[in-house]
């Protein structure tokens, strides 16, 4: 269990995530801690679609150069290595303490991504989204509103891997 701030920074990221879905009227359960992977929940209001979200929030993300790219670093623990499904996304949070104004910018990203980028041998287990995934990625309410309305698009992006935009190692 977290402490002190990494606490409150996670908390954060919870609770937005959940603002953002209560506005755009998707029902969203916080979990509380009940559930080891998932932090969220978010039904279609017919209940026939669910998604659960992993949040994972950093209060500074931004990365100038890693792995030969510019982008966002979070850290995300083994547990992710190889779990994955289609109604399992991440729900990845920039707090951009940086910023006075305290924009944070929210990044959903499908558990696959994750899981297939963190390996066993890692010495931090962390997730990197490049830069070039960002258009993807980035505020994609869209998705998760498409996807609780059982629409093919935001099914298909989560079995998606952008080879040109994404960072992978090795084969799968």
């Amino acid at each position: 269990m977290a402490t002190g701030r990494s606490q409150f920074v996670g908390a954060a990221g919870q609770f937005y995530l959940s603002y953002g879905l209560a506005v755009r009227q998707i029902n969203a359960s916080l979990t509380l801690g009940n559930a080891p992977s998932v932090d969220v929940l978010a039904s279609s209001s017919d209940g026939r679609y669910t998604l659960s979200f992993q949040v994972k929030t950093s209060r500074k993300a931004f990365r100038p150069s890693r792995y030969g790219s510019e982008g966002c670093e979070w850290d995300v623990g083994s547990s992710v290595i190889g779990k994955h499904r289609e109604s399992f996304w991440y729900a990845l949070i920039d707090l951009q303490e940086d910023d006075q104004s305290w924009n944070p910018r929210i990044f959903f990203v499908p558990s696959r991504w994750v899981a297939e980028f963190v390996k066993p041998d890692f010495g931090r287990f962390v997730y990197f989204l490049p830069t070039t995934a960002k258009d993807l990625t980035l505020e994609r309410w869209d998705l998760v509103k498409n996807f609780l309305s059982g629409e093919k698009d935001a099914i298909d992006w989560t079995n998606d891997w952008p080879e040109d935009k994404l960072v992978k190692w090795g084969t799968p």
